[in-house]
């Protein structure tokens, strides 16, 4: 059960093209352009309305551009060449003639503002799509309660992400069944010295043996991580430790899920029983297995008849647990693993004393949302115009009406001072779908009611490694046959699964805004 990061597949090849499935070269450090640039292309209405530029415009950046969109558009591409674009990108901004590492949000910005300059008029495609407003108004406090407002036209929204790199928030389970969420203080670099430090802090009885680390989503094992894993490939929120009773060299272990009788849905983690390798009988697992459902009786106060034991052989096929029969000496060949079932009223029960719901302790893009439009105090004193004094204040920040069809955030991951170059690693939760901005809007708008303010991720550019040594690779879901994939320059992967896609090395995050109430 060898865990991979991604669960990706090869992209196939040109028998299989699809419209903008098509790679870009890197040509020298210019990983951050094409990571921005496949973010752009991935914006459906922006491309389709580049694609509607005919060959003769008079505008040297958007006729590469359209050029380019048109050749990874087309189905007939797996990889474009954007060399002509970064010529007349440089010519602009000569700090991009040098084949350097650069800021793939910075070369986004100025990349759309000098498509802006190049269409002349006031009123462009960029401001229709990517232009928004946010108004932040200062209450004084110093008697008047007056209100000064003031409003900013922004093309992106930053969101400063804070570090968390000294704590792990971690699901463990006991071999008894027992779960319980606890927190690991560690500056640990791998899973071999996160699991030291657990023990030390939290079971010092159990040995690093007894101790295996696993990706769950949704009460479902997605890998396994080896002891040798850099802490920088795990989600925080779906790190798990599994206690593995002792075995010896002769047994093995077998998994044991938990199933909603009804719904055949996980209610919990699975945990793992110890089994001999090759002839197993009941009278090996009953003890175990009593344990496990001595447990779930103490939390739910159900009787025994609420439970439903079956075994799964290797071939898939479903075995009742006759009780009676194994008691004989029945052979369970060939066993895979083992399910435990318990009857809906139980199971509701079960959750609502373990909500193990661990959404709040990994700060999430709503929070950060949060965060940057809550009212708060305003540092040190603010001259207020009606008093003609200092004064106290609070500040707050809101969206304007019409939100902007596109949203681009850039998770604030960088420090730039003269004494830190320091990236923040910091996991951020976020939608794939239905990100709704209605709480962040202005309060005393009229227009408040039956406006768009859901949006879906289209797009995700990722930056992995240090401020002076990085590379991007962006994440996409394209719109023709609605999948996601992974762009790394020129290679191709579709993304099996979207869980995927939320990484600790996310930084630019794309949302389109949905167009149906």
């Amino acid at each position: 059960m060898d865990f991979h990061q991604y669960s990706i597949i090869s992209f196939e090849g040109e028998d299989d093209l699809i419209p903008g499935l098509c790679g870009l070269t890197n040509l020298g450090n210019t990983c951050f352009m094409n990571s921005a640039l496949q973010c752009l292309s991935n914006i459906p209405e922006f491309t389709r309305r580049i694609l509607l530029f005919g060959n003769e415009i008079n505008a040297p950046i958007i006729g590469a551009y359209s050029a380019l969109i048109k050749t990874m558009w087309s189905g007939e591409h797996v990889v474009a060449v954007p060399s002509s674009l970064l010529l007349n990108i440089s010519e602009n901004l000569p700090r991009f003639r040098q084949y350097r590492q650069q800021d793939a949000q910075e070369f986004m910005n100025y990349f759309l503002h000098i498509i802006h300059q190049e269409l002349t008029n006031e009123k462009t495609l960029i401001t229709d799509l990517f232009y928004g407003r946010i108004q932040s108004s200062v209450k004084c406090l110093g008697g008047c309660n007056y209100i000064d407002i003031n409003e900013e036209v922004i093309s992106f929204l930053p969101l400063p992400v804070a570090n968390d790199i000294d704590q792990y928030n971690i699901l463990y389970l006991r071999s008894n069944g027992e779960q319980k969420l606890v927190s690991v203080h560690t500056y640990a670099r791998t899973i071999r010295t996160l699991i030291d430090s657990f023990i030390k802090q939290h079971e010092p009885k159990l040995s690093i043996t007894q101790i295996q680390a696993f990706r769950i989503v949704n009460n479902i094992i997605m890998g396994k991580y080896s002891l040798h894993t850099l802490l920088s490939d795990t989600i925080n929120n779906q790190l798990t430790f599994i206690e593995h009773p002792e075995k010896t060299i002769e047994q093995k272990y077998v998994e044991l899920t938990f199933l909603n009788h009804k719904t055949c849905k996980p209610f919990r983690p699975p945990i793992f029983l110890v089994r001999p390798s090759y002839d197993c009988y009941y009278s090996d697992l009953s003890e175990q297995i009593n344990q496990i459902q001595n447990h779930l009786c103490l939390v739910t106060k159900a009787p025994t008849s609420a439970f439903h034991l079956y075994w799964i052989n290797d071939s898939g096929s479903v075995c009742d647990f006759d009780i009676e029969a194994h008691k004989h000496n029945t052979s369970l060949l060939f066993m895979n693993r083992i399910t435990l079932e318990m009857d809906p009223e139980w199971v509701e029960k079960y959750i609502n004393q373990y909500n193990n719901d661990r959404s709040f302790i990994n700060p999430s893009l709503n929070s950060l949302l949060e965060n940057f439009f809550h009212e708060e105090p305003l540092r040190g004193d603010y001259f207020c115009s009606k008093c003609l004094a200092l004064k106290p204040a609070r500040q707050k920040a809101d969206f304007v009406l019409p939100l902007p069809p596109v949203l681009i955030i850039q998770l604030k991951r960088f420090t730039y001072d003269p004494y830190s170059n320091t990236k923040v690693d910091t996991y951020i939760d976020f939608p794939l779908r239905d990100l709704d901005l209605r709480p962040y809007i202005i309060q005393n708008n009229d227009q408040k009611t039956n406006i768009l303010t859901l949006y879906d991720l289209v797009a995700v550019s990722n930056h992995s490694g240090s401020l002076a040594s990085g590379h991007y690779t962006t994440y996409v879901r394209n719109d023709r046959n609605k999948k996601c994939y992974s762009f790394n320059d020129e290679i191709i992967r579709e993304i099996l699964d979207e869980y995927d896609i939320g990484t600790k090395n996310a930084y630019i995050l794309v949302y389109a805004q949905r167009t149906t109430v």
